[in-house]
């Protein structure tokens, strides 16, 4: 996993700590730390949280999914996604030729009612674990034909069942994602999957690096980041403009991952920008909190000098997940309207 995370750090800089918005005004919120919760190995891609508040869960470079207990004992195995892993060959163990044996789990979510875990593994495709884990059941690892590249990202709508994930590029994988950036890959999708009915449908496809995806809170659209085209694209699911979608907001930098909110709002996170990226008057910031019509809300400040690839908001607290980092960090977190008071 060592040559893996060369490759990601070979194409990234460091933060600074605000964004310039459009408007030159200035919205950060410096994040107080609160906790560090170490891992076993690097790579807490996404963080999610089950429907009794337990977690985080997140997955991590050997190819484990672990949940977080309380108190001192810290993190435990959950769930795996290969049934052909091996202790021996994948903890500790850092050759990147091993990866499709010992899986690697990166989106991340439950279905609240069934206590499913839906996982999008970057070497597997989807898959499901029930409440109890244990060793994932692969649902999908291809759409229409055409084998996935690089599963990424998923969201479940827990009122409907309905799982949908995105696929990064049906071109290049996990271990070729710098070349993908540097080809300005374009055949990213968005799919969704029925559990009933077990079929796997493509809703859009043409995507330019499929990092992320998030559901809003009533179900009528999806925010879709694409890291090689450095923008957020809205699908919409119900009304009007059901089935089309649309460029939502263009970056500078490359967005990761993207996670709704309990308020209905959306947290970008940012991976750093490559040397073509850079630009000398416009800082970075981490993270983003955004509305469903791409308004700006908030940036904020994080005590990290590392890219990160998640910023997930549960019960008043920042989880942030980081494909660098052995441990995932825990910030305090209030509202706008309670941070005024």
């Amino acid at each position: 996993m060592l040559v893996m995370l060369s490759i990601f750090l070979s194409i990234f800089l460091s933060f600074s700590s605000q964004l310039h918005l459009s408007s030159g005004e200035h919205v950060t919120y410096k994040a107080q730390f609160l906790e560090r919760l170490p891992l076993p190995a690097t790579g807490p891609e996404s963080i999610a949280f089950d429907a009794a508040g337990g977690g985080p869960y997140t997955g991590i470079s050997d190819g484990r999914i672990l949940k977080y207990v309380n108190g001192s004992v810290g993190f435990v195995e959950f769930a795996i996604t290969s049934s052909n892993r091996s202790e021996e060959f994948c903890v500790g163990n850092g050759s990147v030729a091993l990866d499709f044996t010992c899986g690697r789990p990166f989106g991340l979510g439950f279905h609240y009612q069934t206590g499913d875990l839906y996982i999008a593994d970057a070497y597997h495709g989807l898959m499901v674990v029930g409440p109890n884990g244990g060793v994932a059941t692969q649902l999908a690892n291809a759409a229409d034909g055409v084998p996935f590249g690089f599963t990424n990202a998923l969201d479940v709508d827990t009122e409907t069942g309905m799982v949908y994930l995105v696929d990064y590029s049906s071109q290049f994988s996990v271990n070729e994602f710098s070349v993908s950036l540097q080809a300005r890959d374009m055949t990213g999708r968005l799919m969704k999957y029925d559990p009933e009915s077990k079929e796997l449908t493509v809703l859009l496809g043409g995507l330019g690096g499929a990092a992320g995806m998030a559901i809003s809170k009533d179900g009528s659209f999806i925010l879709i980041t694409e890291t090689v085209t450095k923008r957020i694209r809205k699908f919409w699911l119900q009304g009007p403009k059901a089935t089309t979608s649309e460029i939502l907001k263009e970056f500078t930098v490359r967005p990761a991952n993207i996670k709704r909110n309990e308020e209905g709002e959306f947290w970008v996170a940012f991976l750093v920008a490559d040397e073509t990226d850079s630009c000398p008057s416009q800082q970075q910031s981490p993270g983003l909190r955004i509305s469903g019509d791409g308004m700006i809300l908030e940036a904020i400040s994080l005590d990290t000098q590392s890219g990160i690839s998640e910023v997930a908001v549960y019960n008043g607290k920042m989880y942030i997940g980081s494909p660098f980092l052995h441990f995932v960090d825990v910030y305090a977190w209030a509202s706008e309207s309670h941070r005024r008071e």
